[in-house]
């Protein structure tokens, strides 16, 4: 177990793995989700530097690999490369900058964002078709605001989601894109944390066995999503999206409950 069964309990193991397999398939499936969904869960369960340390390899592991499979990178990666980038540099910004700023009104803002995007058949004057007439500037824009967000709330998707979608990527090319993007914000981020301190390598060291499972998990959500009609995946995005929409603003409430209570005192 690479030391696995020394560092954790047989349980804490149990729910590693059961989180691990939820990602990875849901991150297979979707093009998107393991980082979402693999270091807020465990960082329930143990404390955060933990977490990062326990999920970062599979992280990098399961993105990479959605990053490589399929080929065709012309269609993604050769045309849309200059977003990451845009996410870089919102990144560096966000990280630095916006994290004065309370998380609770920029999740609300992140929130406000997708509802728009979710709406926009209903908004008669919403017109969102700038993002195809001007690609690289709309990208620009899309990554900057990713970057922004995931430096200051660690949410990067859904302005991606919403920038590629606008322009019809095809499943790969998403999964493709987003998934570079992510890279290389999180790289930028990770480079502002230490991983050499105490403890730090048995934990790395101990995370191989899952990286294992979360590819393999991986695989399994590659092969749903393959079986999902473009209808499909489009609907199935869009749930998503809102399922956001409810996570966000649900912690935003929860947040600013508790700080007006602490006010109140």
């Amino acid at each position: 177990m690479f030391g696995l069964d020394t560092l954790f309990a047989p349980v804490m193991i149990a729910a590693l793995v059961a989180i691990v397999i939820l990602g990875g398939i849901a991150h297979g499936a979707i093009g998107f989700g393991f980082p979402l969904i693999s270091t807020p869960l465990v960082a329930l369960l143990i404390d955060i530097k933990t977490a990062v340390l326990i999920t970062v390899v599979p992280n990098i592991a399961v993105n990479v690999v959605s990053i490589v499979r399929g080929g065709n990178w012309r269609e993604s990666i050769g045309r849309h490369w200059p977003v990451a980038m845009w996410v870089v540099l919102g990144t560096i910004v966000g990280t630095h900058f916006l994290l004065v700023a309370a998380p609770e009104l920029l999740q609300l803002l992140l929130a406000a964002m997708i509802c728009v995007f979710l709406l926009q058949d209903r908004i008669r004057q919403l017109d969102l078709t700038w993002i195809r007439r001007r690609p690289a500037m709309s990208g620009a824009a899309f990554g900057v605001v990713a970057g922004l967000f995931s430096g200051a709330v660690n949410v990067s998707a859904p302005p991606l989601v919403i920038y590629f979608m606008m322009l019809e990527l095809p499943a790969l090319a998403l999964t493709q894109m987003l998934n570079l993007c992510f890279i290389a914000g999180k790289t930028i981020q990770a480079a502002t944390l230490s991983l050499a301190g105490p403890g730090s390598v048995p934990l790395l060291a101990a995370s191989l066995p899952l990286t294992a499972l979360a590819i393999a998990a991986l695989v399994s959500g590659i092969r749903l999503q393959k079986r999902m009609t473009p209808g499909v995946y489009s609907k199935i995005l869009r749930a998503t999206l809102a399922a956001f929409v409810v996570l966000l603003t649900g912690q935003a409430a929860i947040e600013l409950a508790h700080r007006f209570a602490h006010y109140a005192r």
